[in-house]
């Protein structure tokens, strides 16, 4: 390894680095505030829960913030090197501008890597720990949740199925409540559906089930009053009941292909059919929910690669420009990483338009690095 190799290497590595904790800093402290109303207000969720929030949300903001920061270091690291005629120097000695930018070509290896592991392994998972806070959040204190749902969105937070569901409870201490009242509300433009069914429990328990993946109601000494459809009560008791089980994660009509992890999502589209029973008959329809699973799944591979794809870009822009502020080598990388990522974002209807969608910001950015390299050979 020469000497210019550990000086630039290490000036990339300090830039990326700073850069990410920075931008990362920023999204993730984004999302934060943009949910800091439903987790402490209307959950009233501990500081256990905000802190496993801002980890679940780390890696999936990672998966931009590391493309982002590397082209933010090596515009600002070979604009500075131009602007100082360090780069002069060195072709001085002999090195061309392709043998300075070996170590940008390394380091970009090795962040795309970290970046194909974190959107196949680690965000799938994280953005499903994200969705499901709400489910956590419940158990920290029952009766705030129910009290908020019941002015708003009923149990819609916790089941979509639910939404007109109420529930109301005296007190709780944890997962065991008293005085649990649970009742239906009428559907817009439904007279009659929604009266039929009030239950009250005396006592009440939320009990997670892990193995089932699940959690379910029990309720004690409990009342169900119901109206028939000639508009007579009906009323029973029960000792013990379950009226509510809840899932732990979404059926798979309802599963959102970023919370899936390749297998899941090759698996869901091999079985589509049976998973979508409901769109067999429209192959239109089907072939939209395809076309979005497979685009994730090219997504993830080709955003990995966005690491290598900027320092194709990166180093030919860095030395054009010969700035000697580090805003304009911000505002280049923004609008670059912008574009790149809200072209991958456009995605297709076909396989062919979806392979092309995310995949050509990468070839892009390649062959016009390719381009700019030979230029800037002659500077």
């Amino acid at each position: 390894m020469r000497l210019s190799d550990r000086y630039i290497g290490r000036q990339i590595l300090f830039g990326t680095l700073f850069a990410i904790v920075l931008l990362s800093t920023i999204l993730v402290m984004g999302s934060l505030f943009q949910s800091l109303r439903m987790l402490i207000v209307d959950f009233g969720a501990p500081l256990s829960i905000i802190l496993e929030f801002l980890l679940a949300t780390i890696p999936f903001s990672l998966i931009y913030t590391v493309p982002w920061a590397f082209l933010s270091a090596v515009l600002l690291v070979f604009g500075r090197m131009s602007s100082d005629n360090e780069l002069i120097g060195f072709r001085v000695a002999g090195l061309s501008l392709k043998r300075l930018s070996l170590p940008v070509f390394v380091i970009g290896a090795v962040l795309s890597a970290l970046c194909l592991w974190l959107n196949l392994e680690v965000a799938p998972q994280a953005k499903a720990n994200v969705k499901n806070i709400s489910l956590r959040a419940f158990f920290t204190d029952p009766q705030r949740i129910l009290s908020a749902a019941a002015e708003k969105d009923g149990l819609e937070r916790l089941e979509k199925s639910a939404g007109n569901v109420r529930a109301y409870i005296d007190k709780s201490d944890g997962s065991l409540m008293e005085g649990m009242h649970l009742f239906q509300i009428p559907k817009p433009g439904d007279k009659n559906e929604g009266r039929n069914t009030y239950v009250h429990a005396m006592k009440a328990e939320a009990v997670i089930d892990n193995v089932k993946k699940e959690f379910r109601f029990h309720l004690y000494d409990a009342l169900f009053e119901t109206v028939d459809k000639e508009g007579l009560p009906k009323i029973a008791l029960a000792r013990e009941a379950v009226p509510v089980v809840l899932p732990f994660t979404p059926a798979p009509q309802k599963q959102d292909p970023a919370t899936m992890g390749n297998a899941q999502i090759k698996d869901f589209i091999r079985n589509i059919d049976t998973n979508l029973p409901s769109f067999k008959d429209k192959p239109d329809l089907k072939n939209t929910v395809i076309s979005r699973y497979n685009a994730e799944v090219q997504r993830r591979y080709a955003s990995s690669f966005a690491c290598i794809a900027f320092a194709f870009i990166g180093v030919p822009l860095g030395v054009k420009a010969r700035r000697k502020d580090t805003s304009t080598g911000l505002i280049i990388s923004l609008l670059i990483g912008g574009a790149y990522f809200i072209c991958g974002m456009l995605g297709g209807k076909t396989p062919n338009g979806v392979v092309i969608a995310n995949w050509a910001p990468n070839v892009v950015c390649v062959i016009l690095g390719l381009y700019l390299l030979r230029r800037a050979r002659f500077r």
